[in-house]
């Protein structure tokens, strides 16, 4: 099955959208639907009210945005020239990190504000080497602003974004002031229609203090699961394995290849500035480690071992949707 996905062909882009039904047919079969309250955010509070009483839909929604998220995420890596031959590994293990376990299923935040995480990662990379770039620049602060508007700790994104930038380009003040400018912006207009509805108080200063870190937040860490470990051993993979996979690469994909790993490092940090630290939050991982994996696992001379190794992750993925009690 992963040979299907070492070719950047379009007909084999559209068959991880089966993939994602497969690997999250869980949720098609027990849907599930997350409680949400005034700490999770207006956005997050509309749309799963207006859905919950159809969490097939919810399901449903949240494979198609999974889907697209996994095809952006190969949009990035082979318009960017992130691989030295251009293949869909990094979406393919982006629907796998984001289904590892049982509690990533439903549709969450996370999942939600990736779309704008992503859509400012692009708009982001595209700034190398271009003069009159100040649109994308804009837009990257802004989408970072409108992902922390649906889960708050993706506001910490800020700075990795700052610092990208400054890879990139010879950042000059004004752009610097550009992209902090597209942040406010969008908080400003964001306060503004909560303001207008009567509800500043509900969903913008009571999300904004609830999710900023305090020591209880580790009360309600229990335990370390399997799919804990297995993302753990992934990030000590792609950090041992740095230099490895930025060697043979241009400046550019190298420099964009920093990006990802400052993500990857703020990623730990983020997760503090939310009300409840759970399982769900080793997801603002994805995005950066998919992509890495992808490339790790593509270098992979012997094909069989690399196949041996997405089976295994798929089965134990299954496991722990439908028997959970096995693994944990």
């Amino acid at each position: 099955m992963l040979e299907l996905y070492r070719q950047n062909l379009f007909i084999n882009s559209l068959l991880l959208l089966p993939y994602t039904i497969l690997i999250r047919i869980n949720t098609l079969i027990y849907p599930q639907t997350l409680i949400i309250s005034s700490q999770d955010g207006w956005l997050n509070h509309q749309l799963i009210q207006a859905l919950y009483s159809y969490p097939r839909l919810q399901a449903i929604l949240c494979i198609i945005l999974v889907f697209l998220q996994a095809v952006s995420i190969n949009y990035i890596v082979n318009t960017h020239k992130l691989t030295m031959r251009p293949h869909l590994l990094g979406g393919l293990f982006y629907i796998l990190l984001v289904s590892l376990h049982y509690d990533f299923l439903p549709l969450s935040p996370i999942i939600l504000a990736n779309v704008f995480i992503l859509i400012a990662l692009i708009n982001l990379m595209r700034t190398y080497r271009v003069t009159r770039i100040s649109g994308s620049i804009f837009n990257g602060g802004f989408f970072i602003a409108a992902a922390a508007s649906i889960y708050f700790p993706y506001i910490i994104y800020i700075f990795p974004g700052y610092i990208g930038l400054l890879i990139l380009r010879s950042f000059r003040m004004k752009e610097r002031l550009q992209f902090i400018t597209g942040a406010i912006v969008f908080i400003y207009l964001y306060f503004a229609a909560l303001y207008y509805l009567g509800l500043d108080q509900l969903y913008f200063f009571n999300y904004f203090t609830a999710n900023l870190p305090t020591l209880d937040l580790l009360d309600s860490y229990y335990g370390i699961m399997i799919s804990s470990l297995m993302v753990a051993v992934a990030v000590v993979a792609v950090v041992v394995n740095y230099y490895s996979l930025r060697k043979k690469k241009s400046i550019q994909s190298q420099k964009k290849i920093d990006i990802l790993y400052w993500l990857m490092i703020f990623g730990p940090i983020s997760i503090l500035f939310w009300h409840n630290l759970e399982y769900r939050s080793l997801m603002i991982l994805a995005i950066p480690l998919s992509v890495m994996i992808g490339m790790l696992i593509y270098r992979i001379k012997n094909k069989a071992i690399a196949e041996l190794i997405h089976i295994a992750v798929v089965i134990f993925v299954l496991i722990s949707h439908f028997k959970p009690d096995i693994l944990y």
